[in-house]
């Protein structure tokens, strides 16, 4: 199992962030936008600062509601995008993380839908980058993985595939058996997150999701079935940890990312386990 962690996980600033995965052993990370925004230096930065510990740059993250661009944005978004990947290129790195619309302005057709991701696909292949699309468990029109899948399917480009985040698939129940139908070579990442239970049984999925995530196995979610699903495509990419979690922030970034590694140790020894007595 190959390893990453996004650095939206873990508290302080990028540099700090960095050295704190480099040092608990993770073999990549994966940049969130914030991040960059908030860093002070170049974008070589922090490739050559990757590079000097050994980490590889993975994936940056999210690009946010462009599969519901109404035609009439479309030129603004596609700018936006070409910046992303361009930041990409600089880093080193070749996937992005797109997420379903949540806005209330997106389009509701699923032609215009697809339109729209065969046109980013379009610009990753230009800057020879992938696009990872993700079904956000409160996405306003594609809210389940078999959504994001009929799009990536029909859009049927190269440089799209799908993301497979065990949270936004486990919050709302999403059935695992879409998962095998999936071409491993559509899966281009997996996220692992586990979560605490919701605060109220109101909670929004968007309000859990940014706040109450926590490390596989130490959750009330599903993360074993999950895994043996997902490791059964023959899925051979990276295994990422996206905790978002206020609890998370008021510790070291050392700890936990120390915590991260083993949790996901832990994972990696249960697979090994479950293919050894199948």
């Amino acid at each position: 199992m190959r390893k990453a962690i996004s650095t939206v996980s873990l508290s302080g600033t990028l540099p700090e962030k960095l050295y704190a995965i480099s040092k608990a052993g993770f073999d990549a990370v994966e940049i969130f936008s914030d991040d960059l925004v908030q860093f002070t230096g170049k974008i070589r930065d922090i490739r050559l600062l990757t590079e000097d510990l050994n980490l590889k740059i993975v994936l940056l993250q999210p690009l946010r509601d462009f599969d519901g661009i109404q035609p009439e944005n479309r030129n603004k978004a596609t700018e936006h995008a070409k910046k992303m990947f361009e930041q990409m290129n600089n880093l080193g790195c070749q996937q992005l993380l797109a997420c379903s619309t949540t806005d209330i302005y997106a389009s509701p057709y699923m032609d215009i839908q697809i339109e729209n991701l065969l046109k980013l696909a379009e610009i990753a292949r230009q800057h020879d980058c992938y696009v990872s699309y993700e079904a956000l468990s409160w996405g306003r029109y594609v809210n389940r993985l078999s959504q994001a899948w009929d799009r990536v399917r029909i859009v049927d480009h190269p440089n799209l595939g799908l993301i497979l985040d065990s949270f936004h698939v486990l919050a709302i129940q999403d059935s695992l058996d879409i998962i095998k139908y999936i071409p491993v070579e559509k899966l281009f990442f997996i996220q692992i997150a586990d979560a605490d239970p919701p605060p109220t049984p109101i909670c929004s999925f968007d309000e859990w999701s940014r706040h109450y995530r926590c490390f596989p196995g130490r959750g009330i979610l599903a993360i074993e079935a999950f895994a043996k699903s997902a490791q059964q495509t023959g899925y051979k990419g990276i295994w990422s940890l996206e905790i978002f979690s206020d609890r998370y922030k008021r510790i070291s970034p050392h700890s936990v990312a120390r915590e991260g590694l083993n949790s996901l140790i832990s994972l990696e020894n249960f697979l090994i386990q479950q293919h050894g007595t199948t």
